[in-house]
C-alpha cells in the first residue's frame, strides 16, 4: 500500500505546476493540478497532495479553509498520520485544527503490528478512532486466514489498545466464536501488561493454570510474576526482576513458592510439601577498570532451593534432571602480564537431607602470571599460583595453597621444518586441614617434571585440493617427587605419569577452499603402568557436501583389544531439511588419555549407550515438521522423544507437539518415588499481534528405584 502511494506522490509532483501551491496560517501546503481560491476556502481538484505538520494525505478532490482548518476530501484518499498510521478511504471529513473528523468507508493501517481495520463509518479523534461495523486482522486483506467481525471499535493511538464490542472471531469466512467484548494491544514494544498464559491438564496434577504478569515501571527495569494454579496439587507464585544498572552490566533476581496439598504429598510422599528457592545473576565487565588503568569483570549465578520440585514447579514444562545446585562466583583483574581471580562455589544436592557434610569451595584465589622472555628472546617462564579454601560443617575442611612455574626454551631446527621446545616444570603444594577427628592437620607435596616437545606444520597444495598437516611429539618425565603428610581424596594434586603422545591433525581443502576432510589421530605410550599403551583416538569429520557432514570419534583399547568407546554422527541441513543424529557407545574398558595419574575406580564405571536424534523439515509450505529421540539403549527406554508440527503464516501459527519426559522427584525415602514419567499433547496458537494461547494434556506414572 505503501510503495503505491509513494508511486502516486512521485507522478503527481512530476506533473504539477509551482502556480498552484498556496501555503497557509497553518502551515499547510496544498498542491494539485487545478487549485483555486475564494476567500479562505481552496478549491485543489485532480493529483491533490496535501502536506501539514502532522499528516501527508493524497486524494483526487479536497476543500480545504485554511482559517476554520476545516478539510473535506474525495476519491481515493490515502492519509499518513506520522510514521506509524496509514489509511484509504473515499470521503473524509477532517478539522486539521482539532484533528476531529468522520470517514466512510475507512481502512486503517498500522505498519508496526501489521494490524489492519476496515469499517463502513469512522469517527476521527485526536487520540481515538471509533468504528461502526468493522473487521479487523493482521492477515492478507483479500480473503484473510483470520480475522475479527465486530459492531462497534475503539482503537487508541496512543495506549495502542484495540477494543471490540460484540466480536465473531473467524477462520477465513467460518465463523467459530462470539465474545461480547474483547481486546488486545498493537503495541509490541516493552510495556506493562498481561503475557501469554499457560493452560494444562494432568491426571494426578489436575487443571493448570499460569498468569504471568508483565511490570515495566522503567527502561531499565522490570518485573514479572507468574502466580500458578494446579488443583488437583497445589498453589504457587514466582517473579523474575530484571535490571540494567550500567552500559556494562546487567542482572536478574528469580524467586519463587509453590504449596503442595497435604493430600497429595502424602500420596506422592515428597520430601517436603512446600517448595522454594532463589536464583540471582549479574554480569558487568567494567566494575572498577573504568576508574583505573585495569581490565576486571564481575559475574555470580547464586542459587538457593530446599529441593528439585522447585524447579519443577516453575512452569509447566520447566524440568531439571540434575539434583546438585551448584552456585558460583568469579571475579578478575588484569594489567598487561598479571591476572588475579577470585572463585567462589557452593554446592547444594538436593538428594541429601542435610548439606552439613558438602565439601564447598569457598573461595579460590589465583594469581597468574603470563608467559615472559627470561634474559633470552626464547626462554620463557610464566607463574600460576591458587589458595582454595575447602570447608563444611561437618568434616574434614582443608585450605591448599599450589604453585606452578615452567619454564620453556624454544628453537627450531632443519630450516623451521622442525620446531622445539624444552620446559622444566616445577610444582608444590601445601595443604593444612582442620575439623576432623583424625588428628591429619598437614599434607606437603611437591614434584617437578621435563617436557620435550617436537612439532612440524606442514601445506601442500595439489591440482584439486590443498593439504595441511601438524605433526606432534610430547615428551613428559616426572623428575623428583615427594610427599609428605596426609593427603584427603578431596584435594587434586595434579600428579604427572611419565608418558609420550603423538598426534597428528590434517585437513583437506578443495579447490574452492571448502573444508573437506579433518582428521585427528592421538597416541598415548605411559612407562609407568602395568599396560603401556592408551587407548588410541581417532577423530574423522568428512564434509561430503557443504550441507552432508560425517563424523565418527573411536577409541580403541590395546589392553582388551576391543573399542572402548565410539561416537558416530551425520549432519544434514539445507534450507529445507535439517537433522542431526548420533550414536554414542562407552564401555568399561574406557580410559581417557591424561598426562596425570589416574586412580581407576572399576565400580564406578559402567557401560552406556545413547542414540539422539533431531529432525526438522520445511518440505510443506508454511509447515515445519520436527521430532526429537534420546533413547538409552543399555536400558532399554526413552529418556525423552518429542513428536511435533508449527503451521507458520504471515498472521498466524500454531504447534501441536507430543512430549515423553522423564524427570527425578524429591521423596522422603530413599526406597520411594525417584523420577515421574511425563507423557502430553501440547497446543498452541498464535495470532500476531494478539498473543498466543497454550493447552496442555498431560498424564504422569511413577518410576521407583
Amino acid at each position: 500500500m505503501r510503495i503505491k502511494f509513494f508511486v502516486l506522490l512521485v507522478l503527481s509532483l512530476g506533473s504539477m505546476w509551482a502556480a498552484q501551491t498556496q501555503k497557509t496560517p497553518q502551515d499547510v501546503e496544498v498542491l494539485a493540478q487545478s487549485v483555486t481560491k475564494n476567500g479562505t476556502l481552496i478549491h485543489a481538484v485532480n493529483d491533490v497532495v496535501l502536506y501539514s505538520p502532522k499528516y501527508l494525505i493524497t486524494a483526487d478532490e479536497a476543500y480545504y479553509d485554511h482559517e476554520s482548518g476545516d478539510l473535506e476530501l474525495f476519491g481515493n484518499i490515502t492519509m499518513l498520520e506520522g510514521v506509524s498510521y496509514a489509511s484509504r478511504s473515499g470521503h473524509t471529513k477532517l478539522n486539521l485544527n482539532t484533528d476531529k473528523g468522520i470517514s466512510d468507508p475507512l481502512f486503517f493501517f498500522d505498519e508496526k503490528s501489521n494490524v489492519w481495520i476496515k469499517c463502513e463509518n469512522a469517527i476521527l479523534n485526536p487520540e481515538t478512532y471509533v468504528t461502526e461495523k468493522s473487521i479487523v486482522s493482521s492477515c492478507n486483506t483479500q480473503e484473510p486466514d483470520w480475522k475479527i467481525a465486530f459492531t462497534t471499535g475503539e482503537f487508541n493511538k496512543e495506549s495502542k489498545w484495540l477494543h471490540l464490542y460484540n466480536p465473531v472471531f473467524y477462520a477465513n469466512d467460518v465463523p467459530l466464536f462470539y465474545l461480547p467484548y474483547f481486546s488486545f494491544s498493537t503495541d509490541t514494544t516493552r510495556r506493562t501488561g498481561l503475557l501469554r498464559p499457560e493452560f494444562g491438564l494432568g491426571r494426578t496434577e489436575g487443571f493448570y493454570y499460569m498468569q504471568p504478569i508483565y511490570i515495566a515501571p522503567d527502561v531499565d527495569y522490570d518485573v514479572e510474576l507468574r502466580p500458578q494454579i494446579r488443583t488437583n496439587r497445589g498453589e504457587g507464585i514466582h517473579g523474575t526482576y530484571r535490571f540494567v544498572d550500567s552500559a556494562y552490566s546487567s542482572g536478574e533476581l528469580t524467586t519463587g513458592y509453590f504449596k503442595e496439598h497435604s493430600n497429595y504429598a502424602e500420596e506422592e510422599n515428597l520430601k517436603n510439601s512446600s517448595h522454594y528457592g532463589f536464583r540471582m545473576m549479574y554480569d558487568r565487565s567494567q566494575l572498577l577498570s573504568r576508574k583505573y588503568d585495569f581490565e576486571d569483570g564481575l559475574w555470580f549465578d547464586i542459587n538457593y532451593l530446599n529441593d528439585i520440585d522447585y524447579y519443577n514447579t516453575m512452569r509447566n514444562e520447566t524440568l531439571s534432571y540434575d539434583k546438585l545446585a551448584t552456585s558460583r562466583l568469579n571475579y578478575y583483574v588484569t594489567k598487561d602480564l598479571d591476572y588475579v581471580g577470585m572463585y567462589a562455589k557452593y554446592y547444594i544436592d538436593t538428594s541429601k537431607v542435610s548439606n552439613d557434610t558438602t565439601l564447598q569451595e569457598l573461595p579460590t584465589v589465583h594469581y597468574h602470571h603470563f608467559a615472559n622472555p627470561l634474559f633470552l628472546d626464547n626462554l620463557f617462564y610464566s607463574v600460576d599460583y591458587k589458595a582454595k579454601n575447602y570447608d563444611r560443617k561437618e568434616g574434614m575442611t582443608a585450605f591448599q595453597n599450589e604453585v606452578d612455574v615452567p619454564f620453556t626454551f624454544y628453537f627450531s631446527l632443519l630450516e623451521d621444518y622442525l620446531h622445539v621446545s624444552v620446559s622444566e616444570n616445577l610444582y608444590a603444594s601445601h595443604i593444612a586441614y582442620g575439623s576432623d577427628d583424625t588428628q591429619e592437620n598437614e599434607g606437603k607435596y611437591w614434584r617437578n617434571y621435563h617436557k620435550i616437545s617436537l612439532y612440524t606444520e606442514l601445506a601442500k597444495p595439489y591440482d584439486s585440493f590443498y593439504h595441511t598437516m601438524f605433526i606432534g611429539l610430547d615428551h613428559i618425565i616426572p623428575s623428583k617427587e615427594d610427599e609428605n603428610g596426609y593427603m584427603a581424596d578431596f584435594i587434586p594434586l595434579n600428579t604427572l605419569a611419565k608418558s609420550t603422545s603423538l598426534t597428528l591433525k590434517e585437513f583437506f581443502y578443495n579447490s574452492d577452499a571448502e573444508k573437506k576432510v579433518s582428521h585427528k589421530m592421538k597416541q598415548f605410550y605411559y612407562s609407568d603402568y602395568n599396560y603401556k599403551y592408551g587407548d588410541l583416538e581417532n577423530d574423522l569429520q568428512y564434509y561430503i557436501t557443504d550441507k552432508i557432514s560425517l563424523g565418527h570419534n573411536i577409541h580403541y583399547s590395546h589392553e582388551f583389544s576391543k573399542i572402548s568407546r565410539n561416537q558416530i554422527s551425520i549432519n544434514y541441513m539445507d534450507d529445507i531439511y535439517s537433522t542431526s543424529l548420533r550414536y554414542t557407545y562407552q564401555g568399561t574398558t574406557y580410559k581417557e588419555n591424561t598426562i596425570y595419574k589416574i586412580i581407576e575406580d572399576s565400580t564406578a564405571k559402567k557401560d552406556y549407550s545413547y542414540v539422539t536424534l533431531y529432525a526438522d523439515s520445511k518440505y510443506f509450505t508454511h509447515y515445519k515438521v520436527f521430532t526429537s529421540i534420546d533413547y538409552d539403549v543399555r536400558e532399554d527406554e526413552f529418556r525423552s522423544w518429542a513428536l511435533g508440527f508449527k503451521k507458520s503464516l504471515k498472521c498466524w501459527d500454531y504447534s501441536i507437539q507430543y512430549k515423553d519426559t522423564t524427570t527425578p522427584k524429591s521423596t522422603s525415602s530413599t526406597n520411594g518415588i525417584d523420577s515421574v514419567n511425563r507423557q502430553g499433547i501440547m497446543f498452541l496458537f498464535n495470532l500476531y499481534p494478539m498473543g498466543s494461547v497454550g493447552y496442555e494434556l498431560s498424564k504422569e506414572s511413577e518410576q521407583k528405584l
